[in-house]
C-alpha cells in the first residue's frame, strides 16, 4: 500500500479522539459516586456499590475497553495509508459506542442524586472520542479519481 500523508484535519480528529481516550481513562480516577457517608468512590471501586453489583460483567468490560480505547487511538499517529485509517475511525466510533453503551448500564443502577463529577467527565470524553473518530474518518476517504471524457463523446 502507498504512504499517504494525513492532512491537518485527520491529524486533529485523532487528536481530539486521543485526547477523548484519555479524558476517560483519566475520569477512572476521579470521584463518580457520592456515598451516603459523605465519601466518593472512583470507577476502579464501583464493583462494590450494591447497584453494580447485577452488571459485574458489563463493568469488567468497560474497564478493559477504556484502557484499549487509549492503546487504538495512539495507534493513528502509527498509521500511514487512507484505507487503515479509516479502519480506525470505524474501531474508535465503534468502541466508543459500546463504552458509552456500558457506562449508561453501569450509571442507571447507581443511585440518582449521587453521580460524581467522574461520569461527567467520562460522558465528555466520550463525545471528544466519537467527534475525532467522525473527523478522522471523514478527512480520511479518499478523493475519486477524476473520470476523463473521451474525444467525441458528448456528456448528457
Amino acid at each position: 500500500m502507498e504512504r499517504t500523508p494525513s492532512t491537518p484535519f485527520s491529524r486533529i480528529g485523532g487528536l481530539a479522539a486521543l485526547g477523548g481516550s484519555v479524558l476517560m481513562v483519566g475520569s477512572m480516577f476521579m470521584p463518580w459516586v457520592d456515598t451516603a457517608g459523605g465519601g466518593s468512590l472512583d470507577y476502579w471501586h464501583l464493583s462494590g456499590v450494591e447497584g453494580v453489583q447485577p452488571d459485574t460483567r458489563t463493568y469488567v468490560m468497560s474497564l478493559g475497553l477504556m484502557l484499549l480505547l487509549v492503546v487504538w487511538c495512539a495507534l493513528y499517529f502509527t498509521l500511514h495509508t487512507h484505507e487503515t485509517r479509516t479502519v480506525w475511525a470505524f474501531g474508535g466510533l465503534a468502541g466508543a459506542m459500546i463504552l458509552y453503551g456500558s457506562d449508561l448500564r453501569i450509571s442507571e443502577d447507581l443511585p440518582a442524586g449521587s453521580l460524581a463529577a467522574g461520569e461527567a467527565a467520562a460522558a465528555l470524553g466520550l463525545l471528544l472520542l466519537l467527534a475525532g473518530s467522525v473527523m478522522a474518518l471523514a478527512a480520511n476517504i479518499p478523493e475519486p479519481a477524476p473520470v476523463r471524457q473521451r474525444a467525441g463523446k458528448a456528456s448528457l
